[in-house]
Parts: structure tokens; C-alpha cells; sequence
């Protein structure tokens, strides 16, 4: 009798990450907007996996993988097309609900890993030229200084430990994380709001709406310009204490367990609605017609986003108990 080989779902698995390497690494787009270290770390990690991998399967196999379920996925879309080519009143084994989560997840990982690493070192970089060329502390205990050093550091800084969370999200999921899969979203609306926030979506779509939110801009004196940037931190701040909140279960489009802890304790959306507000603190000096359009347009898909989100999340009980606890989206008390 034919034994199983038990290494078969670790293969498979090892086949899905080295075409998605192969993917970076030959795509035009990748290969001109990832960075060269972002490549690396992709192609550290894929190697990392092989070798683990091929421990960890060696001692603990396992019948069901990513890439199991995505190969039955395959035969079954096989066999349904070749039967209604040959037989079109031959019923085919369905696509089940399990194997649907994990093919959009696979796509969910494959589009923002990288996103995700590549602004991560992005800001690492950023922060770390600031870092270097700080003057003498005593010269940074100024208004000017902390407008024009300190505040653009402490930017790159929460942008950096936001990134790196998500990266980490992204990279791993485990039981003992407790960030297993338990939904995707599921709507064509659900995809579309959240992919038009992140590269290359964005570029094109600010092609016809413009991008005005700098957020190192200068308002009309130094005082005012150190009230709003306090104010533009506050908020960021809270919008990065958000990401941390979620802990392992960072990721954008899927359910990986309810998070009710943190600032999710007060209101259901703090992330959305603390980065929007820093947006349009920034779009105040310029307070042009086309700006507040943009923004207008701007928060609108973000509010979309919450819609669709919570029309995703609502099917998962655990969802449903957090709204009746929490029972404001984005301010409490009002809305």
C-alpha cells in the first residue's frame, strides 16, 4: 500500500512562497517599488521557512496546509471546468467556506507583507538619519526645534512602530498568537476601499482627487504651528496605540479574533478616525476648495471601509457582544 509522504503539505506549502518570492522578484512593479532590503527580508524569510520548515514538518506532520487546501482548490476548479466542457450535468465537489478564507488570505498576505516591509524600512531609514543629525539636547528645548526636528522625528517614529507591527502580523500566524484566520472579507466593496488606501491604488486614484494632507506643514506662526503639530501627534499617537492594541492580529480585510482592549475600549474605529482628523488639521492652512474634496473624498472611503468592516465582522458573535459593550464608532458619546 502507497505510504503518504508526510513532508507533501510542507512541499506544497514551501511551491505557494517561492512563487510569490518569484513574483517580487520579476514583477515590474516589485522590482521598481520594493527596496532592495525589503527584497532581502522577503527572500531571508522565505529560506528561513524552507529550513525550519522542513524540521518542524519533519517532527510534527501535519494532513492540512496553505498549500494542501489550495491545490484541492485547483482540482476542484479542474474537474468543474473539464466536467461542464465534457459533462455539463456532472455535479463537482464545491469550493468550501474554509477553503475560500484561506485562498483570500493568501492574497491578502501576498499584497501587503511586502507593503508592509517596504514602509517599515522606509521609516527605519528615515528615523535613523534623523536620530543621527539631532543637535545637543539642550538645543532641541525650543519651540522652532520641536517643529522642525523633534515633530518630524517622532512621525517617522510611530509610523515605524505601526509598520513593523503590521509586518508582523503579516509574517505570522499561530495558535499560541492567537491570530488564526477566522474570516476574510467577503465583499467586492470590502476590497476595493481597502486596497485604494495602499500602493499602487493610491497613486492612481490621487492622479484625479490630489493629495494635500502634509503633515510637516507650517501654519501661520511658530506657536500655532507647535498647538497643532501637539495636536497631530496626540492624534497619531492614539492612532499607533490602535495598531498595538491588535497586538499579533494585525491585517487589513480579515477577522482574526475580536480585539476589545486599549483605546478599542472606547470606540470601535480609533484608527480611522484619529489619522483623518490628523489629515484635515494639516489641510487647514491650505483651506482651498479642491483640498476639503479631496479630504471629503478621502474620509469618505475611509467610512466606507468602517461600513464594510463591520458588515464583515457583524457575522462573527464575538463581534456582536463588542457592539453592544462599545457602542460608538468613531467618538464617544456621539457617534
Amino acid at each position: 500500500m502507497h505510504k503518504p509522504n508526510k513532508l507533501r503539505p510542507f512541499i506544497l506549502n514551501l511551491i505557494l512562497i517561492w512563487l510569490a518570492i518569484l513574483f517580487y522578484r520579476t514583477t515590474n512593479y516589485y522590482t521598481n517599488f520594493l527596496r532592495h532590503d525589503t527584497q532581502l527580508i522577503l527572500l531571508t524569510l522565505a529560506i528561513t521557512y524552507t529550513v525550519f520548515g522542513f524540521i518542524y514538518y519533519s517532527v510534527c506532520p501535519r494532513k492540512e496546509t496553505k498549500g494542501v487546501i489550495i491545490l484541492s482548490i485547483l482540482k476542484k476548479i479542474t474537474t468543474k471546468v473539464y466536467k461542464y466542457l465534457t459533462a455539463p450535468m456532472v455535479i463537482t465537489d464545491k469550493i468550501t467556506k474554509k477553503e475560500k478564507i484561506i485562498c483570500l488570505f493568501i492574497l491578502v498576505k501576498i499584497f501587503f507583507l511586502p507593503i508592509m516591509l517596504n514602509f517599515f524600512l522606509s521609516n527605519l531609514h528615515v528615523a535613523k538619519n534623523q536620530f543621527l543629525n539631532f543637535p545637543s539636547f539642550t538645543s532641541l528645548l525650543t519651540i522652532n526645534s520641536f517643529n522642525v526636528i523633534l515633530f518630524p522625528f517622532l512621525i517617522s517614529l510611530i509610523f515605524l512602530i505601526d509598520t513593523l507591527w503590521f509586518s508582523f502580523g503579516y509574517t505570522l500566524e499561530a495558535e499560541f498568537l492567537k491570530n488564526k484566520i477566522r474570516s476574510v472579507e467577503p465583499t467586492i466593496l470590502g476590497w476595493v476601499v481597502a486596497l485604494i488606501c495602499y500602493p499602487p491604488f493610491n497613486a492612481m486614484f490621487t492622479r484625479y482627487t490630489n493629495w494635500y494632507a502634509d503633515i510637516h506643514i507650517i501654519f501661520s506662526n511658530n506657536l500655532i504651528t507647535f498647538a497643532m503639530k501637539i495636536s497631530i501627534l496626540t492624534l497619531l499617537l492614539i492612532y499607533v496605540s490602535a495598531t498595538l492594541s491588535l497586538g499579533a492580529k494585525c491585517s487589513n480585510l480579515t477577522n482574526r479574533g475580536i480585539v476589545t482592549t486599549g483605546v478599542y475600549s472606547i470606540i470601535r474605529h480609533p484608527a480611522y478616525i484619529s489619522k483623518n482628523l490628523a489629515w484635515w488639521l494639516v489641510v487647514i492652512p491650505i483651506a482651498s476648495w479642491p483640498a476639503i474634496i479631496s479630504m471629503s473624498i478621502w474620509s469618505f472611503i475611509y467610512h466606507l471601509r468602517t461600513l464594510t468592516e463591520e458588515r464583515h465582522l457583524i457575522q462573527d458573535p464575538d463581534y456582536i457582544t463588542y457592539c453592544q459593550k462599545v457602542k460608538y464608532k468613531y467618538i464617544p458619546y456621539v457617534y
